[in-house]
């Protein structure tokens, strides 16, 4: 089917689809950008694309774009990828969408690093750490991901050139051969200009130095699990000690505090080894910012020595503020809840055992619901004890 037929298929299945596939942004409409971009697909990549991945691939562009009119209508452009989430996240169903390729879709989706490094618009360290960090969320290998990424980028803006039968405006983006673009049987993509050839290199080398490094710890991993440790005159007692529940081997163990640990025990990032990354929500630091003014005498100074401490520890070990990201929060779960917030963050790590850190039993519910790790402040200092 070519892409008109299976946009009319789509939107037989959701309705609601028709009058944002006819919307109006800017200088065109949505259904015919999302066509010449399935018709870049179709023309350069199909016939090597992964014969696996093809069909989810092909209605992932068809749908990418379905929540830009609506973050348009609501003066916020650079939100459609938001709208887009909510919108497969509600018709999940009749799209018959499996929760992997939501997944996928989603990861796929919140990573605009390619587009936005090759505007200079981001640094390569951040463009390269948004990728990584997608590619654990969504649990794919990161040259794998990268590929679909690249594929996808590549379509959406192979889409804003004459040949593809958009408005000419991104053309000397790419290399030309008798008014065609030339693709790349080795590389299996199309050929960027000089300039952006050199700026795409050097992001695929450091994903790529990235990808090795982390190959090879998991070979050296694999073949020291195997080695056994004979302990001689000495009684070995580790194997009857209590092991710290939410710690994972071979994860990050991420752990995220919530507001009322602070407040309980400001100096609590202390007693949290160092080996372990600390990301705190910006709505916490924006919760304490506030309470520092409203609680009582030793609440509002409880309040400011946290904040101090964590302005002395950003520093001095791997700490950092993570912003919210909503679209992965449950359909039923309230978006302006402060606990859900911070949810999210754990989310945005799912793959690297985020630890919740937290007295709040509602938060805690929520996030055994949704398989994250979490511990109270009392069982943590309790852990302590016992080290």
């Amino acid at each position: 089917m070519n892409a008109k037929e299976r946009i009319e298929n789509i939107c037989k299945n959701v309705p609601a689809f028709i009058p944002l596939y006819n919307a109006r942004v800017r200088h065109y409409v949505i259904k015919q950008h999302i066509q010449n971009v399935f018709n870049q697909f179709e023309k350069y990549f199909s016939q090597s694309f992964d014969k696996k991945a093809i069909e989810w691939f092909r209605l992932f562009l068809l749908l990418h774009d379905i929540g830009k009119p609506v973050a348009y209508k609501n003066g916020n452009i650079n939100n459609q990828f938001v709208e887009t989430v909510k919108l497969l996240e509600q018709y999940e169903s009749e799209l018959k969408l499996s929760k992997k390729e939501l997944s996928i879709f989603t990861a796929l989706l919140r990573v605009s690093s390619i587009g936005k490094y090759m505007e200079s618009k981001i640094s390569l360290i951040d463009s390269c750490n948004n990728i990584i960090e997608q590619s654990k969320i969504v649990g794919m290998s990161l040259d794998e991901f990268f590929y679909f990424l690249t594929v996808y980028y590549q379509c959406d803006v192979a889409s804003y050139t004459g040949d593809a039968g958009g408005i000419p405006y991104l053309e000397h983006l790419f290399e030309y051969q008798k008014g065609e673009k030339i693709y790349c049987e080795k590389k299996k993509l199309l050929k960027l200009s000089e300039v952006y050839t050199h700026r795409y290199d050097t992001l695929f080398n450091s994903i790529l130095k990235y990808h090795k490094s982390q190959s090879y710890k998991n070979k050296v991993n694999l073949t020291t699990q195997d080695i056994s440790l004979k302990v001689l005159d000495k009684i070995d007692v580790s194997k009857f000690e209590k092991p710290k529940k939410e710690i994972k081997v071979n994860k990050e163990n991420l752990y995220i505090i919530d507001t009322n640990v602070f407040i309980d025990f400001p100096e609590i990032i202390s007693k949290i080894d160092k080996k372990y990354p600390v990301i705190l929500s910006a709505k916490v630091i924006d919760e304490l910012d506030n309470l520092k003014s409203k609680l009582n005498d030793k609440g509002k100074i409880n309040v400011q020595n946290a904040l101090k401490f964590i302005n002395k520890s950003i520093d001095k070990r791997d700490l950092r503020m993570e912003l919210s990201d909503l679209s992965l929060l449950p359909k039923d779960f309230n978006t302006r809840s402060a606990d859900n917030k911070i949810l999210t963050v754990a989310l945005k790590y799912k793959s690297e055992n985020p630890i919740i850190l937290t007295s709040d039993n509602g938060l805690q519910i929520k996030s055994k619901g949704l398989k994250l790790t979490t511990i109270s402040l009392k069982e943590f200092l309790a852990q302590q004890k016992r080290r």
